[in-house]
C-alpha cells in the first residue's frame, strides 16, 4: 500500500462515501491508509514550499501540464463568482446566491474535469469531483472551514497519486494554493460565508489552518534570516508588504481586513504564537501538530471527508483490511449525516448507539497552543497546563 502512488491501472475508483459518523470512527480514521496518504503529502508540500521563500507573485503558469490544467479549472470557478452576484438585502452570514454558485459548480465541474484529465483517466472524474467540489464550503450551511480546506489538499494529493505532477517544485505548490486561497477569500467576502465549526477567539482562524502551515514553512529554512520574524506579523504594514509572496502574511492580512479591534483580542492564538515563538521552524512544527489535533482528529471536521477505493481507501494501513463500517438507520439520509445534527443517533454493528457529535471539549487556549508547539505526544486535554516559559527556551 503505497503512500505516494496508486496502483494504476489496477486500482478501482469508486465514488467516495461517508465512513465517519462519530468519535469511534474518527479514531478508526487515524489508522487508515487515507490519513497516512494525507499526512505524507502534507509533509511533501511543506517541504517543497520551504524552498520557495520568495515566489513570483505574478506567475500564472507552470512547466507541469496538470498544474496548468487545475489552474484553468480554478479560473473558471472564479468566473462563476462574476456570473453570480450576491442577492441584495442585509444578511449577517450566508448570502443565498452562494447556493446558485454551487449549483453552477455541480453542473459544470464534471465537464471541466473531463477536459482537464487525459482520456485514460476519465474514470477518476467522479472521485476527483467530490474532493474539488467540496473545497469551497457548504451550499447547505453556507459556511467554510478547515474541512473544506482539507478537501482541496486532497484534490492535489489525488492528482499527485496518479503521477500527474512530475518534478513538482515549491513554486508549483505556491501557484495552486495561491489561486485557491484567492478564490476562497472572494467567496467568503462575496457571499459572507459563515465560519464552519469555528471556536471563535479560541480557534487559530475562523476559516483556515493550512495557509499558516504553508506560510511558516516558506520561511522555516531561513529562520533568523527570514524577511519577517514571527513577532513582526503584528505590524500591519509589514504584513501587507509580504502578503503576495507569503501565505502566513496572506492569512494575517485577511484577518486585518475583515476584523476590527486589537489583534490580541480577536485572534489571541495567532497573537500568542507571534509573541512567544521566536523562529519560523518552530512555528511550522507546532502548527503541524496542532493541525493533527484540531483538524484531523476532530469529528466535526473530518465527518465530511469521504472515502473511495482508489485515492483514500477506508482500509487499515497495517494490514490492508477494511475498517469497520457503520450501518445507518434506514430513515436517516446521508444529507442528515452531512448536516451533523446534534443528538442524532446512529447504530453500528460494533457498539449499540452513539451520537453524531462528541461532547464539547475545552476550547484551546494560548497555553494549549504553546503546548502543541513544544510537545508532540501528549494528550490534548493536558495542553492547557503547559507554561509559556518552556516555549521560549
Amino acid at each position: 500500500m503505497s503512500l505516494d502512488r496508486v496502483d494504476w491501472p489496477h486500482a478501482t475508483f469508486s465514488t467516495p462515501v461517508k465512513r465517519i459518523f462519530d468519535t469511534q470512527t474518527t479514531l478508526d480514521f487515524q489508522s487508515s491508509l487515507a490519513i497516512h496518504r494525507i499526512k505524507y503529502h502534507l509533509h511533501k508540500y511543506t517541504t517543497l514550499i520551504s524552498h520557495c521563500s520568495d515566489p513570483d507573485p505574478h506567475a500564472t503558469a507552470s512547466s507541469i501540464a496538470m498544474v496548468n490544467g487545475l489552474m484553468g479549472v480554478l479560473d473558471k470557478l472564479a468566473h462563476l463568482i462574476d456570473e453570480t452576484p450576491p442577492l441584495p438585502g442585509p444578511r449577517r452570514y450566508g448570502n443565498l446566491a452562494c447556493r446558485e454558485w454551487h449549483h453552477k459548480l455541480d453542473e459544470r465541474l464534471p465537464q471541466w474535469l473531463q477536459e482537464m484529465l487525459p482520456s485514460e483517466y476519465h474514470e477518476v472524474g467522479p472521485a476527483l469531483q467530490y474532493y474539488l467540489g467540496n473545497s469551497f464550503g457548504s451550499s447547505t450551511r453556507l459556511d467554510y472551514g478547515t474541512g473544506h480546506e482539507l478537501s482541496f489538499m486532497a484534490t492535489i494529493t489525488a492528482l499527485d497519486l496518479l503521477g500527474m505532477f512530475p518534478h513538482m517544485r515549491g513554486a508549483d505548490v505556491f501557484l495552486l494554493f495561491n489561486k485557491y486561497y484567492t478564490i476562497m477569500r472572494r467567496l467568503i467576502l462575496t457571499y459572507t460565508l459563515e465560519p464552519a465549526g469555528s471556536h471563535g477567539v479560541w480557534g487559530l482562524d475562523d476559516h483556515f489552518h493550512l495557509v499558516y502551515i504553508l506560510g511558516s514553512s516558506q520561511w522555516q529554512l531561513l529562520d533568523a534570516q527570514a524577511p519577517l520574524q514571527p513577532r513582526e506579523i503584528l505590524d500591519k504594514s509589514l504584513v501587507r508588504e509580504y502578503k503576495d509572496t507569503n501565505f502566513y502574511c496572506q492569512g494575517i492580512n485577511f484577518i486585518n481586513e475583515v476584523k476590527m479591534g486589537p489583534f490580541e483580542e480577536h485572534s489571541p492564538i495567532l497573537y500568542d504564537i507571534a509573541v512567544t515563538v521566536p523562529r519560523w521552524s518552530k512555528v511550522c512544527k507546532g502548527l503541524l501538530k496542532m493541525y493533527s489535533v484540531e483538524v484531523l482528529k476532530k469529528f466535526p471536521v473530518v465527518q465530511h471527508f469521504w472515502f473511495g477505493t482508489g485515492f483514500f481507501p477506508w482500509v487499515n494501513i497495517q494490514n490492508g483490511t477494511d475498517l469497520p463500517v457503520f450501518e445507518e438507520k434506514e430513515e436517516e439520509s446521508i444529507e442528515q449525516a452531512n448536516a451533523g445534527s446534534p443528538g442524532r443517533e446512529q447504530t453500528s454493528t460494533r457498539f449499540p448507539t452513539s451520537t453524531s457529535m462528541p461532547p464539547p471539549g475545552v476550547p484551546p487556549s494560548g497555553n494549549s497552543i504553546n503546548y502543541l508547539l513544544s510537545h508532540q505526544n501528549q494528550s490534548h486535554r493536558n495542553q492547557t497546563s503547559f507554561s509559556r516559559d518552556r516555549l521560549r527556551r
